[in-house]
C-alpha cells in the first residue's frame, strides 16, 4: 500500500512539474518554420524561441563568443527507413560582445563572410534567433509533384565553449541549449 502511495505522489509530482510554465519557460524551440521555392533554391525560414537564458546573456556581455549550430535535413518523404536524404547540413551562426566598443557582432550563414555589429542587446538577438531565406538546396536536384520533408534542430556548439567555462558552469543550464526537431513538408511543383 505505501509503495503505491509513493508512487501516486510521485507520478503527481511529475505531471505538476511537467505542468508549471516556469519549467516550459526554458524550452527552446524552432517556430514557424517554413519551406518555399525561391528560384534557383529551396528556401527556408524560421526562428528559434527561448534561445537566450539569463546566464548565457551574462556570458556573452561579458566577452564569451557563443555559437549557434543548426542542422537541416531534406528528404523525399516516405516510410522512415527508406526515406532518400538529399541534403545533411550544418550552418553556424556566432554572436560576441567588444567590451571595449561596447558592440555585439553576429555572423551568419546568410551573411557569409560578413559581420553584422549593433549596439543593442534586442537586435542583436533578432540577428541570431531569426532565419530569413536561407538557401538549403537547388530546385533542379528535386523531382516535380514530390513531396520532401525539411527537418531543422539547432543547438549550442560546445566546441566553442573555453574548456575553463566547460567546468565553472558544470551544474548551470547555460550550455544546455537544444531544441526539438521542427519538420515542413515541402511539395515540388512541376516547372512550366
Amino acid at each position: 500500500m505505501r509503495k503505491a502511495f509513493f508512487f501516486a505522489g510521485c507520478l503527481w509530482l511529475v505531471m505538476v512539474a511537467a505542468s508549471d510554465p516556469t519549467w516550459a519557460r526554458n524550452r527552446s524551440d524552432i517556430v514557424d518554420l517554413a519551406a518555399y521555392a525561391d528560384p534557383p533554391s529551396l528556401k527556408i525560414s524560421f526562428r528559434i524561441d527561448n534561445c537566450f537564458n539569463e546566464d548565457m546573456e551574462q556570458a556573452i556581455q561579458s566577452g564569451v563568443a557563443t555559437t549557434f549550430r543548426i542542422h537541416i535535413l531534406v528528404d523525399k518523404d516516405g516510410l522512415p527507413w527508406l526515406r532518400e536524404r538529399l541534403l545533411a547540413a550544418t550552418v553556424e551562426r556566432t554572436i560576441r560582445y567588444d567590451t571595449l566598443h561596447e558592440q555585439y557582432w553576429v555572423s551568419r550563414a546568410e551573411d557569409p563572410g560578413s559581420w553584422l555589429k549593433t549596439k543593442y542587446w534586442d537586435e542583436a538577438k533578432a540577428w541570431m534567433s531569426m532565419v530569413r531565406d536561407l538557401p538549403v538546396l537547388a530546385l533542379w536536384r528535386l523531382a516535380p509533384n514530390q513531396t520532401y520533408l525539411v527537418q531543422v534542430k539547432a543547438e549550442l556548439s560546445k566546441a566553442q565553449v573555453p574548456s575553463f567555462l566547460r567546468y565553472i558552469f558544470f551544474f548551470v543550464s547555460l550550455w544546455d541549449f537544444e531544441t526539438p526537431w521542427a519538420t515542413a513538408v515541402y511539395t515540388h511543383a512541376p516547372a512550366r
